[in-house]
């Protein structure tokens, strides 16, 4: 049998919200998430706050996938940029970097978000879900962010299914 070789690939995306950054930044850490996020459910290990900050722990459960363990591994809110780690385990590693920055555009204040995923296999399940993790499948991903996150800024609620 060959020895296992894992994959790694990296996803990047801009989005367009019509916010400014000081108010779209916190929609991006643990418990923002919550307010545009359809199922979104962090349980926050620490600090128990939920309160952003580097090292903050938490987890996740989507149906069918073990808990995901993530850990804030940078975290600087005067530069809108956050990065997480996190480990779905017997599948994947994937490093989340979102970086906010503002954008005035004809008087109305907006903010373009870079969202990047690099993602790591831990086993051959996990390369066969980078495999799926195709660029336009991540283009459609991310789109679907920035349509719930506008609906969001605009209608103070949420709006329809964002998966994780």
């Amino acid at each position: 049998m060959a020895p296992f070789l894992a994959q790694q690939i990296t996803r990047s995306a801009t989005i367009s919200l019509p916010a400014p950054r000081d108010h779209v930044f916190p929609l991006f850490e643990p418990l923002g998430e919550k307010h545009w996020a359809h199922g979104w459910d962090p349980e926050m290990l620490y600090p128990s706050s939920g309160m952003a900050q580097e090292g903050a722990v938490f987890t996740t459960q989507h149906d069918g996938e073990p808990v995901k363990i993530w850990t804030i591994i940078a975290y600087e809110p005067e530069q809108a940029h956050v990065r997480y780690f996190n480990v779905l385990p017997g599948s994947h590693t994937t490093v989340v970097d979102v970086r906010c920055e503002g954008d005035k555009t004809h008087g109305e204040a907006k903010t373009s978000a870079q969202i990047t995923y690099t993602l790591t296999a831990l086993t051959p399940a996990g390369n066969a879900h980078l495999d799926s993790f195709t660029p336009a499948h991540y283009q459609d991903y991310i789109a679907s962010w920035e349509t719930a996150i506008t609906h969001y800024l605009l209608h103070n609620q949420l709006s329809g299914v964002h998966a994780e």
